[in-house]
């Protein structure tokens, strides 16, 4: 399943069967031939990979650039919640 987001990036989610089904949310960045790998976070729950990869585009829509994927700690939050 595919997300696009702004300036060419692209976040994907799939599930790898035969290997307990993980779910895992890729963010590509598109060039002419081919797209690059910026992130890969993986998941158990498909809910919390839907979640996650939603934010994802979202933030790539805001910013338009991906210095905050590239820049954050591990975990799940990209930006942390003001309460």
């Amino acid at each position: 399943m595919n997300f696009p987001a702004a300036n060419g990036y692209v976040v994907e989610l799939t599930q790898v069967p035969h290997t307990g089904t993980p779910w895992i949310v890729r963010v590509y960045k598109k060039k002419i031939l081919f797209k690059k790998l910026i992130s890969s976070d993986w998941f158990l729950n498909e809910e919390q990979a839907k979640q996650f990869a939603e934010q994802l585009r979202r933030e790539l829509g805001e910013s338009g650039t991906s210095t905050l994927i590239k820049e954050r700690t591990p975990g799940w939050t990209l930006r942390r919640s003001l309460h």
